[in-house]
Order: structure tokens, then C-alpha cells, then sequence
């Protein structure tokens, strides 16, 4: 009886504080899910959301489509997209130039990990912060399309690079999309910097004052997503889908993310990862103030005060 008290309590500890911290991307290409590593890049992560929750990604544009030359396959290849730094504006007539402007930044953070510490790796799908050299981050990120893995030593000039989260399911379809399309130097001319790179849809102009807006692939919005426990489909409720799911990658003992079942986020998928699923089965997406990335200490604590309690009490 005890044991299963204190089962309980450990549920109820995880099922308080863990959620997934998610964010949806709604690009005028479709839209993906990124799923952040807050606990082991909380700095950024927060540095991040604070662009976020502010809207001041709303607008923006992707404003660079980069390939890089990779050795190994003898040839040019995918390298990332980025954006998260300016707006654009179509012209004011006389003018017939687009224009733009840049994103309200808040002061720079510290490069993560830090103290000559690399983080988590550029590999496909996920996201780091760009910069212009080490301690210099602000607003404007970017996705890896292929294994950058190159940028990941602290040792770099410009410090490194560390993802701090993952497109999750088939988002890298909308990211390949986006990284696909034609770029100035395709149509015959080139822009400066920082728009050496950026792509162009639907357009067939043949200098920069044929550009609008409606050629460039803007941001509409991102947002951060609230999801109960057990929502691995992200639609906004837990049902037996999300069970499918979570069956489907069971036994998965490493490298999991939400979106394969993993609902306390360490990184595998088991027994409770059905249990917080079970737990939620059911019930809608809570109020985002309600979420919490990282587990509170103090629901920990609680629980373990209160299984010590019943073991003294059992005595």
C-alpha cells in the first residue's frame, strides 16, 4: 500500500510539472513545431520566448536560404534557413524598392553551455541561435537542414554554435520547402547583405524593385503552444491517437521527443509516459500560464517529503 502511495505521489509530481515546452512556427509555407531543449538550455530558450510572447516574430521574414559545399558528397547541399531579424516593407511610391526593418532586440546573452562546454549538436532539424561572434545573441535564428555539426566547438572564432531545440514530426517538409526556393542570384542580379540569400516564391522579376513582400516568405506568427501530458499529436486533446503513438515508439530508450510518446520529457519512452498519458486521456489543452518546461523543485520535494511521512507513519 505504501509503495503504491508513493507511486502515486511521484505521478502527481511529474504530472504538475512536466510539459512539453513547444513552439509552432506559421510560416505562409505551412507550419511546424519545435520542440525546445529548456533544460539544458534555459538561458536561451528563455531569451528565445521572450521574442516570442512579445510577438516580435510576427511579420519577420526568412531572410536567408544558405547552401554550403560538403566535401564528402562532392557538391553543394542544404545548410539552413534563418530569420527571426527583419521585416519587410513594400515601397512607398515614388519609391519602388522594398524595405525593412529590424526586429526590437533585448541585450545580448552569453553564449550556452558556456566555459568552453559544447551543447547539444547541429544536426538536422534543429535550431540554434545566430550570431556574429561569441556572447552575441539576440533575436535572429536559424534552422539546420543537414549535419552542421561544424559549428558545434566552442573553439570557433565566433564561440559555437548550441541547438536548443528540434522541429518535431514533418515539420522539416515546410523547412525543406522553404529552403528550396530560388534566391536573387537565380533571377540575374543580387541584393546586399543581409538579404545576399533570401528567397523568392512565385516570382519572375529580374532586379530587386520587382520584389514584394508577397515574394518572400514571411512569418505570420510564432507561438508558443500549451499541451496537456499525453497530447503527442498536438491537436489540443489527449485521446487514443496519442496512445497510438506513444505505443508505436514504446521501448524507445533514447533520443525521444514529445512527439514520440515521450510525455515527462527524459528522453525515452515507458511506463510513465502512459501514465501521464493516462492521466490526461481525455482532457483539453490547459491554460498556457499553467504550464510549467521544468519541473518545480518544490513538487519534487513534496513528494518525497510525503512517501518519507507514510514510511515513518507505516513504523
Amino acid at each position: 500500500m505504501l509503495k503504491r502511495l508513493c507511486v502515486a505521489l511521484a505521478i502527481l509530481a511529474m504530472a504538475c510539472s512536466a510539459s512539453a515546452e513547444i513552439v509552432r512556427f506559421n510560416t505562409v509555407l505551412g507550419s511546424f513545431d519545435v520542440q525546445l531543449f529548456a533544460d539544458v538550455m534555459p538561458n536561451t530558450v528563455q531569451n528565445f520566448l521572450n521574442y516570442v510572447n512579445t510577438d516580435r516574430y510576427d511579420g519577420t521574414v526568412v531572410h536567408r536560404n544558405s547552401d554550403t559545399f560538403d566535401s564528402g558528397l562532392g557538391g553543394f547541399r542544404d545548410f539552413v534557413i534563418q530569420g527571426g531579424g527583419f521585416t519587410l516593407h513594400d515601397p512607398n511610391p515614388p519609391s519602388t524598392t522594398i524595405t525593412y526593418s529590424s526586429v526590437t532586440t533585448d541585450p545580448p546573452i552569453n553564449d550556452e553551455p558556456g566555459s568552453g562546454v559544447t551543447g547539444p549538436s547541429n544536426v538536422r532539424g534543429t535550431i540554434a541561435m545566430a550570431k556574429s561572434g561569441p556572447n552575441t545573441v539576440t533575436s535572429q535564428w536559424f534552422i539546420n537542414q543537414g549535419d552542421n555539426s561544424v559549428l558545434d566547438s566552442p573553439t570557433r572564432p565566433d564561440g559555437g554554435f548550441s541547438a536548443f531545440g528540434m522541429v518535431l514530426g514533418n515539420g522539416m517538409d515546410v523547412v525543406d520547402a522553404i529552403g528550396d526556393l530560388p534566391l536573387p542570384s537565380d533571377f540575374g542580379f543580387s541584393i546586399g547583405a543581409p538579404f545576399n540569400d533570401l528567397p523568392l516564391r512565385n516570382f519572375s522579376g529580374s532586379s530587386i524593385s520587382d520584389i514584394r513582400v508577397a515574394n518572400t516568405v514571411t512569418v505570420n506568427s510564432v507561438t508558443q503552444l500549451a499541451l496537456a501530458p499525453g497530447d503527442f499529436n498536438r491537436n489540443g486533446v489527449v485521446n487514443s491517437a496519442d496512445l497510438t503513438i506513444l505505443r508505436n515508439n514504446y521501448g524507445m530508450s533514447q533520443g525521444a521527443f514529445f512527439d514520440d510518446g515521450d510525455a515527462d520529457m527524459d528522453g525515452d519512452v515507458d511506463g510513465a509516459d502512459y501514465l501521464l498519458w493516462q492521466r490526461s486521456f481525455g482532457q483539453p489543452a490547459p491554460p498556457l500560464g499553467a504550464i510549467r518546461s521544468i519541473p518545480e523543485p518544490a513538487t519534487a520535494i513534496l513528494a518525497a517529503l510525503g512517501c518519507l511521512f507514510l514510511a515513518t507513519r507505516r513504523r
